[in-house]
């Protein structure tokens, strides 16, 4: 790295958090510097390295930090392949777990001012991940093994909170079930829903707004208002917002269902949150899409589709790394685009322009459904898209200008990024 006393560069101002907390927490493998090449701190450099690079392979990140005169400015440790499957074996996901932890706690990532006010709303959500043939423990079908990344992400600030990798057959309400906390709003696709789980969530204080099934039978309680958007009608049909009892609910409990129709599908939501408006309910599942893009960037856009390792705790730790990754860059972005408007987008607030953009999309209604019929970025989203995509997306162009400003002074990047 570079030396103390000089500006930083666009890398060095990236993993600035995660050095900060190395530097205030105790070591931990003490001593690991003399012993390997390859210890705690250079390993997790190199990898943050070649993550935010792009790299699929540890053979790639070998061959960039032994080629690259970026890495040489960087002062990156060189080491072998064998030296980095050796750090995997050596260190644990857990500390990688606190340095998770503790960044999510340390950095103040913007949240998006609109839905600040409807509480603290988690997405939840699984994909499979695919895995080679010798990786018996991960058998997933007759001729294919497969992981699966359990995924808790919050809305709010745009952030992932909690993970895990299991095979991929592994339970995802069971993941759902072990994360419960009191307040949170959890939104699930209908591969979650159970009355199980619907009266776990209500017994834990907290709420859900989860797609249920078209052919479930309810008695209906009583009718709640429609209250949405006066064109939303033009894109979908809001059919009903009722409140109701299952009739195979055990608990008899009583839930708020809205059905409508969007394209050529059916959506049956189903929720505890009474006081939402239709169109807030609606517009909050819309927003579950936003969990699929990030397991887009993450295979795809990032290039972790690649396992690097086969040992279940060696998946782990690579899913700590780009799930740190992710929220360095993400700090980072943020930072760039602060720096540009520096009196935009804050962190919970809503501004004049904030208040009357509202005013508009709840006038005008969405303006982008998918043919198949799937919520799109629509309502709020479409409202929210600009800012969006300036300070909680990292999208591929972005990513690319970053990686090519890896070496350049920070004070110089950031205005241009």
């Amino acid at each position: 790295m570079a030396d103390e006393t000089s500006d930083p560069n666009v890398f060095e101002e990236i993993v600035s958090p995660i050095m900060d907390l190395l530097e205030h927490s105790p070591e931990p493998y003490s001593g690991d510097a003399e012993t390997y090449t390859l210890s705690f701190q250079p390993f997790l450099l190199n990898m943050l390295f070649g993550i935010i690079n792009g790299h699929s392979t540890v053979g790639l990140i070998v061959t960039q930090i032994a080629s690259s005169q970026v890495a040489r400015t960087l002062k990156l440790v060189q080491s072998s392949k064998t030296g980095y499957h050796e750090a995997f074996h050596r260190y644990g996901p857990e500390q990688y777990r606190c340095l998770f932890a503790a960044l999510l706690k340390s950095v103040a990532f913007m949240a998006i001012p609109e839905l600040q006010s409807l509480g603290p709303i988690y997405l939840v959500d699984g994909s499979v991940f695919p895995a080679i043939s010798s990786m018996v423990w991960a058998q997933y079908q007759k001729n294919h093994n497969a992981i699966k990344l359990h995924l808790c992400f919050n809305l709010n600030h745009m952030i992932p909170v909690q993970f895990l990798s299991t095979h991929a057959k592994w339970s995802e309400r069971k993941f759902l079930r072990s994360i419960i906390e009191k307040g949170i709003t959890y939104i699930c696709d209908r591969g979650y829903a159970s009355f199980a789980i619907f009266h776990e969530i209500v017994e834990k204080s907290a709420s859900f707004i989860m797609r249920g099934k078209n052919d479930m039978v309810f008695s209906v309680v009583s009718a709640l208002p429609l209250v949405i958007p006066v064109n939303l009608s033009g894109l979908m049909t809001v059919a009903y917002d009722v409140k109701a009892v299952f009739k195979n609910d055990p608990h008899k409990r009583e839930y708020r269902i809205v059905s409508f129709v969007a394209g050529h599908e059916s959506y049956l939501l189903i929720t505890n949150r009474f006081e939402l408006t239709t169109y807030q309910i609606i517009m909050l599942y819309a927003y579950r899409w936003q969990i699929e893009l990030i397991f887009r960037l993450l295979k795809r856009t990032m290039k972790g589709l690649h396992l690097m390792v086969q040992h279940p705790k060696g998946i782990e730790t690579q899913f700590y790394l780009y799930m740190i990754a992710y929220l360095l860059l993400l700090s980072f972005k943020q930072k760039c685009a602060s720096s540009r408007k520096p009196n935009s987008s804050s962190c919970g607030t809503q501004t004049a322009s904030d208040v009357q953009s509202i005013k508009h999309a709840n006038d005008s209604g969405p303006t982008d459904i998918k043919s198949s019929g799937r919520l799109f970025v629509c309502g709020l989203v479409s409202m929210l898209g600009e800012r969006l995509r300036e300070y909680w997306k990292l999208g591929l162009h972005w990513l690319t200008r970053m990686r090519n400003s890896l070496a350049m002074p920070a004070r110089l990047a950031i205005a241009a990024l």
